[in-house]
């Protein structure tokens, strides 16, 4: 039960950090694939202390991260800014084979340059999801929860990339209980109705899509740079990267 509840915690701290990976965490705990296919068979019974495990640390991270965003803004936003590039090279899946089609490095192009130039634009004229009510938080949830059972994807990452993260931390830290609904029902559709689908089409077309999450991650660390880069900023950005680095190492070395 204990061991449960920590794992639980480890994967709701991971869920709250961009860059680290709640599917990479569970392939580190070693029940992935039985977990995804638990999870499409809705047998879900046994991960209950899990679940508790990692309510619990989404809420202790969502605190923890308001405080120091609050008190040490540019600490916080540079450890983020190296949690997100420090995620980069476990998104990227190797080919098999050798030669490799010129598609997944245009693809990851594209989605740099989609985030970078228009999503993470700070002078940009639109938003990435519609201020129509509390759907952004619907669709957040939703899109995050699909994602971040694949091995390497950040669900926070995406939540940075459709420019809702900072809402989503303040609506935890705070009890906004409107807002926490809409996005736990996203989440809820997310996990249950596309999580599985997304998985089968990632592993069908790996290799591109990780170039093209790769792009898009790289793209959105726009949305997280100062406007005047610092001594302080460099010291905590590369101490984010190496965090990543180090907790996903294993993802390279180890196959559920």
């Amino acid at each position: 039960m204990i061991k449960k509840l920590l794992q639980g915690a480890f994967i709701g701290i991971s869920m709250i950090l961009p860059g680290l990976s709640a599917g990479t965490v569970i392939i580190i705990l070693g029940f992935y694939r039985r977990f995804i296919d638990d999870l499409a068979a809705v047998k879900l019974k046994a991960y209950l202390p899990v679940f508790a495990g990692v309510g619990a640390g989404i809420f202790a991270g969502a605190f923890t991260i308001n405080y120091l965003l609050e008190h040490y803004g540019i600490v916080i936003i540079s450890f983020l800014f190296g949690m997100l590039l420090g995620s980069v090279p476990s998104v990227i899946v190797k080919p098999e084979r050798q030669n490799l089609s010129p598609w997944p490095f245009l693809l990851g192009i594209a989605g740099f340059v989609l985030t970078w130039f228009f999503v993470a634009d700070p002078n940009r004229t639109f938003a990435v999801l519609p201020e129509i009510g509390f759907f952004r938080f619907l669709i957040g949830g939703t899109l995050s929860s699909a994602t971040m059972l694949l091995p390497g994807v950040s669900g926070s990452a995406v939540l940075i990339i459709l420019s809702i993260y900072d809402e989503v931390i303040h609506a935890l830290s705070h009890w906004q209980l409107l807002k926490l609904t809409f996005f736990s029902a996203g989440f809820l559709i997310g996990l249950f109705g596309l999580a599985r689908l997304l998985s089968a089409l990632y592993r069908r077309y790996k290799v591109a899509s990780s170039f093209l999450l790769a792009g898009l991650i790289i793209g959105s660390t726009r949305v997280l740079l100062p406007e005047q880069l610092s001594l302080t900023f460099f010291i905590f950005a590369v101490l984010g990267t190496a965090t990543v680095i180090y907790f996903t190492r294993s993802h390279f070395r180890r196959q559920d």
